[in-house]
């Protein structure tokens, strides 16, 4: 059964699947299915206009909503959330490694490169996962400047519990962005955008050298991925209630800086 599903997630893995997918879901056509998304997926209808507004399905998944349905914690130390979705995995790294599922671990020089692995080895992390209900754009969790972003090509494995649980160095193998933050006092951390099966495009709204405020949108999946945050060692403080497999939502407290 493991070797069925493997095979399973790498064919749902091929390029030519995805553009298929990407082209299907981004045709006016595939309007049609708006309605039934909703359905299955269990969209909250509170924060979306009228289904017949959007261009496409794909237009849908990377909706926008009315900031008043996000508050973000005002509090000038706060971290929050930079996007909805499930917390699939939180705590601190071991050295170079973090957990994901059933024992299964990536390195963190793996997933930023060796270069920025030292930064933030023994730091908290968290892993969130955006399903296909979720809200799909993403914001800054916390006021600082962009220092360095890079592209780092490969797969679409799919990141949902079969990827994860199937796929080893799943988030270190699929593509991804990788961006480096530095607040004023000097302390550091980077958002990782990870791809998945049917992400047609991880889209970032920031250049280097850009100041940019907390809760803004700097980014968004053209469909459901992982978001992974990471801080150097003793400079964040999560909020104790966080725990894995939790819903959060963009904007709320997911912890304190600590200068």
């Amino acid at each position: 059964m493991k070797i069925l599903k493997k095979a399973m997630v790498h064919a749902l893995s091929r390029e030519s699947l995805g553009k298929i997918f990407q082209w299907a879901c981004g045709s006016r056509y595939s309007r049609k299915l708006i309605r039934p998304y909703i359905r299955l997926y269990q969209v909250n209808p509170a924060e979306i206009k009228h289904p017949d507004q959007y261009k496409s399905l794909a237009d849908f998944f990377s909706r926008d909503i009315c900031p008043s349905l996000r508050p973000v914690d005002p509090e000038k130390d706060a971290v929050v959330s930079p996007v909805d979705g499930k917390i699939a995995d939180l705590g601190f790294a071991r050295e170079d490694q973090l957990i994901l599922a059933k024992n299964n671990s990536y390195s963190i020089s793996q997933l930023l490169g060796q270069s920025a692995a030292d930064d933030f080895r023994e730091g908290y992390y968290f892993n969130i996962y955006l399903s296909p209900k979720n809200y799909h754009r993403i914001h800054m969790p916390f006021g600082a400047k962009v220092i360095k972003h890079k592209i780092i090509p490969g797969k679409v494995f799919p990141v949902n519990d079969l990827g994860a649980a199937t796929i080893k160095d799943l988030f270190a193998r699929n593509k991804r962005t990788c961006t480096f933050f530095e607040t004023p006092g000097g302390l550091k951390f980077a958002l990782v955008k990870v791809g998945a099966l049917g992400v047609g495009q991880i889209v970032s709204h920031f250049t280097e050298g850009q100041w940019i405020d907390k809760a803004a949108e700097i980014g968004r999946f053209e469909f459901g991925s992982t978001v992974i945050l990471l801080f150097q060692r003793e400079i964040f403080k999560p909020v104790e209630s966080m725990l894995s497999g939790q819903e959060i939502k963009m904007g709320q407290r997911i912890g304190t800086m600590i200068y």
